[in-house]
């Protein structure tokens, strides 16, 4: 167990250095750097794309040369640059520095570390990838507050510079020393459980169905489709989460308190996935999930008191898509084995990083010509293709132990 908590320490300072660092320091940022707000935020956008576009090749290397051997990539390529663009401010440095913040992506970020585990012990892969997940979920909690009191100190530029200090520094030999630590060269085969299972964790923990050819193309692309439309919206949704409420009456303050809250529910519900997750196969807790996003989004439109849908959508909504952002890493893993594992993530993560990298700007387009009202159309209808996809999946990759009876 103490592997993962080091793993989770890059994920964390990883993604707290890179995606939401600009929610800080974006008003000095564009000062500074001569961009408008839209300008910087659009380096976040390029380091999601080129992760997609690099996530199959990285696949692929992981699987065949071991997670270890490339999760250093990321503190490497993130603290290089934070410090390009600390040394040398400029419009051209900082979409640099965000390229190699999406080269990281991939090799050092989640794909590896989930792959990492993966290949350490595919049995228990969907707790320590949940314990992981639910760990960097604290990310924005803990780098917000702080890259505030950094700046305050030593304005954007030292931020920046004790960033990458800090990933070259500190996490660099931290990765290395992890690679050596665990080796991962080989995928593991769990030694069998002294303790015998209990009926729930047998269903969950049932064998990935046999599914070849057709079928098998079948299942991968209906489990893109769902985790790319739903990612689609609850990356692109969330940014306008408190006009939506305003518009829907609630006073700014109002709006911007329940807004607030989806952190904490998020949180709450992969603890929820962590703790009690394992008495459901991870197809049955995607579907569950899944099909809870539509109702959610229309009960904002619906008679109820505005209050209290928000308050409930946030909740559920949040949580849902907290619990998804695990089984996207999951449910591969329970369906088709930790054979390829990697390759497979990674193709998968193409279309899905390209849909959430251009999923804020869509959302944006849509809410200035038709509102606040066609952006929540919009997100039903990508929960709805996301259903309609998760409905086809469950039908052909349905585990034996829990199929329908004859």
């Amino acid at each position: 167990m103490r592997l993962v908590p080091l793993l989770a320490l890059g994920q964390i300072f990883g993604w707290g250095t890179t995606y939401y660092m600009p929610s800080v320091l974006a008003p000095a940022l564009s000062r500074d750097l001569g961009l408008d707000p839209t300008g910087i935020y659009l380096g976040v956008t390029i380091m999601v794309a080129i992760g997609g576009l690099a996530a199959p090749t990285a696949g692929r290397l992981i699987d065949t040369h071991g997670a270890a051997r490339f999760m250093p990539v990321a503190p490497a390529a993130i603290g290089l640059g934070h410090l390009l663009v600390a040394a040398v401010p400029s419009a051209t440095t900082w979409y640099v520095a965000w390229v190699l913040h999406g080269i990281a992506m991939p090799l050092g970020l989640t794909l590896a570390a989930t792959t990492f585990l993966t290949r350490r012990g595919a049995a228990d892969a969907r707790r320590t990838i949940g314990i992981m997940t639910l760990l960097v979920g604290f990310a924005p909690s803990a780098f917000w507050p702080l890259t505030a009191l950094l700046e305050a100190a030593f304005d954007w530029r030292g931020t920046l510079l004790v960033y990458g200090a800090i990933e070259l520094l500190v996490l660099l030999p931290l990765q290395i020393w992890i690679g050596r630590r665990w080796t991962d060269r080989e995928p593991e085969t769990s030694a069998p459980d002294p303790r015998a299972p209990s009926t729930e964790d047998a269903a969950a923990d049932a064998p990935p169905p046999v599914l070849t050819g057709t079928t098998r193309a079948i299942a991968i692309t209906a489990m893109v489709i769902a985790f790319t439309a739903q990612g689609f919206a609850s990356w692109g949704l969330p940014l306008h989460v408190i006009r939506l409420f305003e518009d829907l009456g609630l006073d700014h303050g109002t709006a911007v308190t329940v807004a607030a809250a989806s952190g904490a529910a998020t949180i709450g519900a992969r603890t929820l996935e962590v703790a009690f997750g394992h008495r459901l196969h991870p197809l049955t807790t995607t579907g569950l999930a899944i099909t809870v996003l539509t109702p959610m989004l229309a009960l904002l439109g619906s008679p109820l008191d505005p209050l209290t849908s928000a308050w409930i959508f946030i909740v559920v909504w949040s949580g849902a898509n907290g619990i998804l952002a695990v089984l996207r890493m999951t449910l591969p893993l329970s369906l088709f084995g930790a054979n390829a594992y990697g390759t497979l993530v990674g193709r998968m993560s193409l279309p899905q990083n390209l849909a959430f990298s251009a999923a804020p700007a869509v959302f944006a387009v849509v809410i200035d010509r038709g509102g606040p009202t066609a952006a929540l159309w919009l997100a039903i209808a990508a929960s709805l293709t996301a259903l309609v996809a998760a409905v086809v999946l469950a039908r052909i990759a349905r585990p034996p132990e829990v199929a329908a009876p004859h």
